[in-house]
């Protein structure tokens, strides 16, 4: 990874899904089997009646079969793009497929049909998803494309002829593959309830389960696309998602993550908050099993401060946040319409700071925002460095279509360009974990790493720093003592000097100072922002149901009146001289 090119921390595995997937492995140890099939013949011309009617704004077009192999045998190669919240999606899709019969290929080169999960944060990754559509459509390969991208504009140049499966949706992937191998289009957009959290599963890593909590957000941030595809917010359940946590522990996971759009808002809608799920998770998790919190934003960690901090000195939980800042100046944050100041965010930063021992807080900064002068810029140069955050994703403005910074007078790019050297510049002054070097530390290893063709172990300390060990096949999914003996820009290195240390366990009264929320002022503050939502969208529809009222009636009275008034009196005299004219010719 470059030093201008650092990974979100909610990006740090996205990237190829099969990589390295054996499919038989992968199957045999998720305990997914394949159902017996039974030879179906196969139909020459579809009949869309002997297909389950479409939802609202889904679509099944009919064209000629180009694959007559036996449904549910073919190959499939899955591509993801983007966040956590993508990857689960991605494998959700991929155990539906495996457990319907379907072979997961990792080249492409051996699929009957291409699955493309896309992402819409960045241009860069866009581009990169409708460069391998636009490949593989070169290539004659069916293609099924899913995720932010056509979600959140349904009319992009490029998908006309491909499937696309919606957000919502990916509990239908089976049906959505084997129609567009018939050489069928399926268009499937319409909104539905959350996909469960039940569906069968084939993980990246065995040892890491990603668990949605909750999709969209409360926001309106003015540069942010995903909003137009994940909409508003939509919360699982505490019980479906503490259910999910002891499945996935009972088959042998060991590390989860939480993630959405927004871990903070999670359960505004249905009457709960983010600190009240955590404790219900954190009681029912193994001694073995640790929890990482996925991006918060700070208007909503805000209000659970306290419980917030005492949920990160759990042993069970990672001492690790990622609280998205942007920009440190407070004009800057209100064109984003961020919804929060800035010195509400250092309030955050301060108070975990100080009552969560070895904090580590990861934020996300924007260079070049619209409007955003050299002195607006500076304030955020101040608070980089004042809390010298150890994981830094930064990013150059990128106008996406269809949002209000499009509109917005841009900064030329020399100076964008500049901003984002200058605070990577001093990003790299930073002296990461040096504080680590000679102390003894507690591990959590649960993956592997190829390091220029060497196979390494990849573990965690308690706040989130990356540890790397020769490889040992046993220690994954294992804890393990440390004592840090090197360290680098990316990650510390150790020597092992405890390989079966005692778990550790939280006090009895652990939770004696935890706060129970009313849950009716959080009832009334979630209606208040979601009537508001509302009310913006009627005006909208308001607004543009009076144009095409104007336009439709109102241009054609108007014409009318204003001729009148203006050529009455011409046309009356006009009137007066023909009748006197014809009256004359008669006499």
């Amino acid at each position: 990874m470059s030093q201008q090119e650092l990974a979100d921390i909610e990006d740090v595995i996205a990237g190829d899904v099969a990589d390295d997937f054996i499919q038989k492995d992968r199957v045999k140890d998720r305990n997914i089997k394949k159902r017996p099939k039974k030879v179906k013949k196969v139909e020459e011309e579809p009949k869309q009646e002997e297909l389950q009617e479409p939802e609202d704004d889904d679509e099944i077009k009919f064209d000629m079969p180009v694959n007559n192999q036996v449904p549910g045998t073919q190959n499939v190669y899955v591509k993801t793009f983007g966040c956590s919240h993508n990857i689960s999606d991605s494998e959700f899709m991929m155990g539906q497929l495996a457990e319907y019969g379907y072979n997961l290929c990792s080249d492409p080169k051996d699929a009957h049909l291409i699955l493309v999960n896309s992402c819409t944060v960045k241009n860069p990754s866009q581009d990169a998803f409708m460069t391998i559509v636009k490949t593989y459509k070169h290539k004659k390969k069916p293609i099924v494309v899913a995720g932010c991208v056509p979600q959140g504009d349904r009319n992009i140049p490029g998908l006309e002829d491909v499937s696309v499966i919606g957000i919502s949706q990916i509990d239908r992937v089976v049906e959505v593959v084997e129609e567009t191998l018939k050489g069928n289009k399926v268009r499937l957009y319409g909104k539905k309830t959350l996909p469960s959290l039940d569906l069968p599963k084939i993980r990246k890593n065995n040892l890491i389960e990603i668990i949605p909590i909750n999709t969209g957000c409360l926001g309106s941030c003015t540069y942010c696309k995903t909003k137009h595809a994940r909409g508003k917010l939509g919360s699982y359940q505490p019980e479906a998602i503490v259910n999910r946590v002891k499945t996935v522990c009972e088959e042998g996971v060991k590390e989860i993550w939480l993630t959405s759009e927004d871990t903070g808002a999670y359960g505004r809608d249905i009457g709960t908050d983010i600190s009240q799920l955590l404790r219900l998770i954190v009681e029912v998790l193994p001694n073995d099993v640790m929890l990482r919190v996925g991006m918060t934003n700070p208007p909503y960690i805000l209000e659970h401060l306290q419980n917030m901090s005492t949920i990160l000195r759990h042993p069970r939980v990672f001492s690790f946040l990622h609280i998205p800042v942007q920009a440190a100046n407070n004009t800057v944050l209100e064109n984003m319409n961020r919804e929060y100041t800035c010195e509400e965010f250092e309030q955050v930063c301060d108070y975990l700071l100080k009552n969560v021992p070895n904090m580590t807080i990861a934020t996300d900064i924007i260079c070049g925002f619209p409007g955003e002068t050299n002195a607006q810029f500076d304030d955020t140069l101040k608070l980089v460095d004042k809390y010298k955050f150890p994981i830094l994703n930064i990013s150059q403005f990128y106008p996406r279509p269809g949002t209000a910074a499009m509109k917005m007078k841009k900064v030329p790019s020399q100076d964008v360009k500049m901003r984002s050297k200058k605070i990577t510049e001093l990003f790299d002054t930073f002296k990461r974990w040096d504080h680590l070097l000679g102390t003894t530390q507690r591990i959590w290893i649960n993956d592997k790493e190829d390091k220029k063709g060497v196979l390494q172990l990849v573990g965690h300390t308690k706040q989130y720093a990356k540890v790397m060990l020769p490889f040992e096949e046993e220690l994954l999914g294992k804890s393990v003592i440390i004592k840090v003996t090197k360290v680098l820009t990316w990650h510390i290195e150790g020597e092992i000097i405890d390989r079966n240390p005692e778990p550790e366990v939280a006090s009895a009264d652990f939770f004696k100072d935890y706060v129970q929320l009313s849950v009716s002022q959080t009832e009334q503050k979630v209606k208040k922002i979601l009537k508001q939502q509302e009310e913006e969208e009627q005006e909208m529809l308001n607004k543009q149901k009076a144009k095409s009222d104007q336009f439709l009636s109102g241009q054609d009275e108007q014409p009318k009146k204003s001729f009148l008034k203006e050529y009455g009196f011409i046309i009356i005299a006009i009137y007066l001289i023909l009748c006197g004219l014809l009256k004359m010719q008669l006499n």
